[in-house]
């Protein structure tokens, strides 16, 4: 884990109280073709550029079986999973946001979700991850990518 991904998890446990810093892991978002049927990330491709013809040719926006999305490892300690959750911010390349949790962080300790695309949505996304406290659902970013959609 990097300085500024340390940093930027103990900064999000100091919002949202105390779980024990020895335990966060912020890792930066990730985005690609990823399947987490199995309890864990099975992750097929990863990147910054991807083409919307290609993964709907492939399958990857149909809903079934491996899936366009985005994904971040969050923290694997029972600690963490019992008092954080995580969602997740999609910001499209016109500005528009839709947030997406929060959802339990998954025994391997990652969060993840499909992102739904279209032919007219290329250009640059952003993908950003947040904690949500269980008992107060304060919220606190934890990092963020962007990736850009291509015809």
């Amino acid at each position: 884990m990097s300085f500024k991904n340390s940093v930027v998890a103990l900064a999000a446990i100091a919002m949202l109280g105390t779980v024990g810093a020895s335990q966060a892991y912020a890792a930066t978002p990730q985005c690609g073709v990823f399947d987490d049927n199995s309890g864990t990330i099975t992750v097929t491709t990863q990147g910054r550029q991807f083409s919307f013809s290609q993964l709907l040719n492939e399958g990857r926006l149909s809903g079934r079986g491996p899936q366009f999305g985005c994904w971040n490892e969050i923290g694997r300690s029972p600690d963490i999973r019992d008092t954080l959750m995580y969602a997740y911010r999609v910001t499209d390349p016109n500005g528009q946001s839709i947030e997406f949790g929060p959802y339990g962080i998954q025994a391997g300790g990652f969060g993840s979700g499909s992102i739904a695309l279209n032919a007219n949505q290329v250009g640059t996304w952003r993908v950003e991850y947040l904690t949500v406290r269980r008992d107060n659902y304060a919220k606190a970013s934890i990092g963020s990518t962007t990736f850009t959609l291509t015809p």
